[in-house]
């Protein structure tokens, strides 16, 4: 699973769909070949459903205000997905559930171009990808930000043109859009607090950050901060995982050769990796407060630690996909839209529902929010070999 930094630059690929007429339709990669999506096999396999719940799904966060824009004509639309960082499978999960949503029955028929583009975490070939949609005709933009101050200006660009601009995941700090995402200080916190009632009032923690810069590394990071700065008798040592499994046991590993003396782990992504340095370092593992990696859940299924895994869930892009629609049609949405926190302790494992002792480590678990009508069957958005 893991990515070396240096592969970034040729992930950058960019896809477009054009959506418009029945049957199969064309998938253009940037770079090399065409491919075909066959829309009927993509129906086949949708699992069935909850109904679409706009009061459940749209949840506002405190202080949102309700926002309508003027219906941009009739559907169908042009949508494009702004995405980042590449570097680890959530991302590249995120991407599949993306894909495939737009082919459901209830989504299909009002999106006629559908472009996704990766960055890495080259702020200026963000905001240069930001400014390619808005030039090639987008009507909405979906974006997952590498920073969330300086993609601002590309937003503001594109919002000043009358484009639609949802951010998820890690956001934009501009008050001219809506956001869509889980409540990520309250996820670091809960964390903390996990790991205090397991190790009480003294202990060392050793916290595994992810991308530097980013606005759900700071609000996670935050949080537990919050919460460990109450205990004077507990120490924190952060180490730099990038949310990815390779990379956070590299980390772990090589914090476990400076010091072997952790009760406890705080870990936002990567979370099995940082498991399996404990193992290889021959050493008993404390308890971890992670992430929903379904690799650290069949760790947690299979007892191997004692655990507490809540979930970013890569669906928040289908959340994000409905939200533009909606205010591409002039339907009221909150500003600012708040997803439960999917989260799970070694007693509420069910197979098959929130752990897949048959999948890869490297899927993220989360993968239903039946509030908001998304499902997916694990199939559907396997990791691609």
């Amino acid at each position: 699973m893991s990515e070396s930094t240096d592969l970034r630059h040729s992930r950058r690929d960019v896809l477009r769909f054009s959506i418009a007429g029945a049957g199969a339709f064309t998938v253009a990669a940037a770079g090399g070949g065409r491919y075909l999506i066959d829309r009927a096999l993509a129906q086949d396999a949708t699992p069935a459903a909850a109904a679409f719940d706009r009061a459940a799904c749209y949840t506002p966060f405190p202080d949102a205000k309700n926002v309508t824009y003027d219906r941009i004509g009739e559907p169908p639309y042009s949508l494009a997905l702004s995405n980042s960082y590449i570097g680890n499978v959530w991302r590249t999960q995120m991407i599949n559930m993306a894909n495939v949503f737009v082919t459901r029955p209830d989504i299909a028929p009002l999106v006629k171009e559908w472009q996704v583009a990766s960055s890495g975490e080259d702020v200026a070939q963000q905001i240069s990808q930001m400014e390619n949609f808005t030039t090639a005709g987008a009507q909405a933009i979906i974006v997952n930000a590498i920073d969330p101050d300086a993609l601002v200006p590309a937003v503001q660009n594109a919002r000043d043109q009358g484009i639609v601009v949802v951010a998820f995941d890690n956001i934009v700090n501009s008050d001219d859009i809506v956001f869509v995402n889980e409540d990520q200080y309250e996820m670091g916190k809960r964390w903390a607090e996990f790991l205090i009632e397991k190790m009480g009032d003294a202990g060392k923690v050793l916290m595994i950050t992810g991308v530097a810069g980013t606005s759900v590394d700071t609000d996670r990071t935050k949080g537990a901060d919050d919460v460990f700065g109450q205990h004077s008798g507990i120490e924190t040592v952060k180490v730099v995982g990038k949310w990815d499994p390779g990379v956070a046991q590299t980390a772990t590993a090589n914090a476990l050769a400076a010091d072997k003396d952790f009760t406890g782990v705080w870990c936002q992504g990567g979370t099995d990796g940082a498991v399996r340095a404990f193992q290889a370092a021959g050493l008993g593992v404390p308890p971890f407060a992670g992430e929903a990696e379904n690799g650290f859940r069949k760790q947690m299924l299979a007892g191997v630690v004692d655990g507490y895994s809540i979930g970013q869930s890569p669906a928040l892009v289908a959340v994000s996909i409905r939200v533009a629609l909606d205010l591409l049609q002039g339907n009221e949405v909150p500003s600012a839209i708040s997803v439960p926190l999917p989260e799970a302790k070694n007693a509420d494992l069910v197979p098959g529902v929130n752990v897949f002792p048959d999948a890869p480590d490297n899927f993220f678990t989360p993968v239903n929010i039946e509030a908001c009508g998304v499902s997916f069957t694990y199939e559907e958005i396997a990791p691609k070999s």
